[in-house]
């Protein structure tokens, strides 16, 4: 049992359907300080469904969500906007804002948040997170000028601007080459251990598994199917698990 002070988000009996479609069934995850859990399912098994009920971005029809002990479905929308000024959330498709160069997207979370800051401590902010992910050069550029690697890199900048205590990615490496991959796995883990953030990483990416979790947990027909290390769950006889590390080096 983790102590409960570190617990960063506990998640209990949550469910959620469409219509009569159950994606999430009595899904259950705990999260304590400084860790990394890799939420691994197939295409459409509600993982993306999981980080937006984490955010208040959709509600679930049971469950608790508790999030740095708060449960957040019992709180009105300004309470829930102050916690989510302590959650980063990195969206699958990085979900820059085109018509904005990249100084004026990494300062739109600022502008919008509770926090209130200077000019010239919005600008350091802004070039140290740039700094971070190394595009400090790319500050003025639209995003139609970036690369798929880029855009990343910029979407985690913006996701760390404000200094969050959570980080939620979503698929970080979907649609990038392997080696643009590693990168961002790269990227993850160094930001990971300057800020101490904790994450829940949503993938089907094995080598960013690998690399990345602490723990992971299999999300199967809605539920914590299993849960454990890599290495544990690589050695399984369970076929719904060895699926996932069939082709894993």
């Amino acid at each position: 049992m983790s102590d409960n002070a570190n617990i960063i988000l506990k998640i209990k009996g949550l469910s959620i359907a469409f219509g009569s479609n159950v994606v999430l069934n009595n899904f259950n995850l705990e999260l304590v300080k400084g860790e990394n859990i890799v939420v691994l399912g197939k295409s459409g098994s509600g993982k993306s469904v999981l980080i937006k009920c984490i955010v208040g971005l959709l509600k679930p029809n049971k469950g608790n969500i508790y999030v740095f002990g708060t449960n957040i479905l019992e709180l009105d929308q300004e309470s829930l906007d102050k916690i989510r000024t302590k959650i980063g959330f990195l969206f699958q498709n990085s979900a820059l804002y085109d018509s904005m160069t990249v100084r004026e997207n990494l300062e739109f979370p600022m502008r919008r948040h509770w926090i209130s800051l200077t000019p010239s401590e919005v600008k350091y902010l802004v070039e140290e997170s740039l700094d971070n992910v190394g595009l400090l050069h790319a500050i003025n550029m639209m995003p139609s000028e970036l690369s798929g690697g880029m855009r990343k890199r910029i979407g985690i900048a913006r996701t760390l601007i404000m200094k969050p205590q959570l980080i939620l990615y979503d698929e970080p490496t979907t649609g990038l080459d392997p080696i643009t991959s590693r990168e961002i796995v790269q990227l993850m883990l160094d930001l990971q251990n300057k800020y101490h953030t904790s994450s829940v990483i949503i993938s089907h990416d094995m080598s960013v598994a690998k690399l990345t979790a602490n723990k992971i947990i299999v999300l199967l027909d809605g539920k914590n199917y299993a849960e454990g290390t890599y290495d544990e769950l690589k050695k399984s006889s369970d076929k719904n698990i060895n699926q996932f590390f069939e082709f894993a080096s």
